[in-house]
């Protein structure tokens, strides 16, 4: 086992991934810090974080203080005398201190190519302005967002048709690769730090609800990859008498057709300089279905318009 001293910060289900792969390449996990039980599901009944259960079926002891704003709070990490402290997801801002105190610092792991893409949502971004490359990057934590010098990176291709949750699984799975090759070399100061070049940063803001909604006054491509860039969750939608109907999946056409209308049975819908056919659709609080599904319940008319106020 390694014996250098880590402390592993995170909180969902993607963040227990890396903490296994850790734990897996026998890695000295110390102590693990992460969110504190929350009222979750229908019975709102109390239950730990992801990174809380994986780390209590590993018997690494579990921190989940609200902040680190005490000074009992502090005691307790310092303590532990961390080498290092990785943070994968972690949702709670860390200060100076923290930041500062582990002999190896405080890393972080990201899903862009730092420094673009800095900030809340790297992947729907990327998709979005339909970039044909993005990657992973582990930065050392300092106290701008994202904007730390960086200790590895790695990149890949994107296939035009990937939407969010596939592109999410193939960048952890880098990143989870990245991490466990980065430490022997970080830990043994074998890496050269490359500070972020400020002029060429860009920041991908949180996902909004405006955000999501289709225009399709826009051009095919730009409606596409917005529909990828959002799936499957939270959705791309339109509304269409009123409901809010999310498409999940679907291809593009190119000709020349009406935007924003109804063009055929098939339910394709016009855009700029093109159409939008869906394959996978969901109707307001319906679960998702198969586009001969939705056609079969469904009253429309062709020559309708979508995203018409009533």
């Amino acid at each position: 086992m390694d014996k250098h001293r880590i402390i592993f910060m995170g909180s969902p289900k993607i963040a227990s991934e890396y903490l296994q792969v850790l734990v897996e390449n026998n890695l000295n996990v110390i102590g693990v810090y992460t969110q504190p039980p929350r009222p979750k599901g229908r019975g709102m009944s109390v239950q730990n974080s992801y990174v809380h259960e994986k780390a209590l079926k590993q018997n690494i002891s579990v921190y989940h203080p609200k902040n680190f704003n005490d000074q009992k709070t502090l005691e307790i990490f310092k303590k532990l005398c961390p080498d290092l402290v990785v943070v994968m997801a972690y949702g709670i801002l860390l200060p100076n201190m923290i930041v500062n105190y582990p002999k190896f610092g405080c890393i972080n792991i990201h899903v862009s190519l730092l420094p673009h893409w800095r900030g809340a949502a790297p992947i729907e971004h990327t998709l979005l302005n339909g970039e044909k490359e993005t990657g992973v990057t582990i930065f050392q934590l300092v106290s701008k967002l994202d904007a730390g010098p960086i200790i590895s990176q790695a990149s890949m291709l994107v296939d035009e048709n990937l939407n969010k949750e596939e592109l999410f699984k193939k960048l952890n799975n880098i990143g989870k690769q990245l991490l466990i090759n980065t430490l022997p070399d970080y830990f043994e100061k074998k890496i050269t730090l490359k500070d972020q070049n400020e002029e060429k940063a860009t920041y991908a803001s949180k996902v909004t609800s405006e955000m999501t909604k289709i225009s399709f006054y826009k051009n095919v491509k730009h409606v596409f990859n917005q529909i990828r860039a959002f799936s499957p969750t939270p959705g791309a939608w339109f509304l269409f008498q009123n409901e809010r109907i999310k498409i999940i999946s679907c291809k593009k056409i190119i000709n020349n057709s009406q935007p924003s209308i109804i063009l055929n049975e098939s339910f394709h819908i016009g855009c700029k300089d093109g159409a939008i056919a869906p394959i996978i659709i969901q109707r307001e609080g319906k679960k998702l279905m198969e586009i001969n599904d939705f056609l079969r319940g469904f009253q429309f008319s062709v020559g309708q318009k979508v995203n018409a106020k009533l």
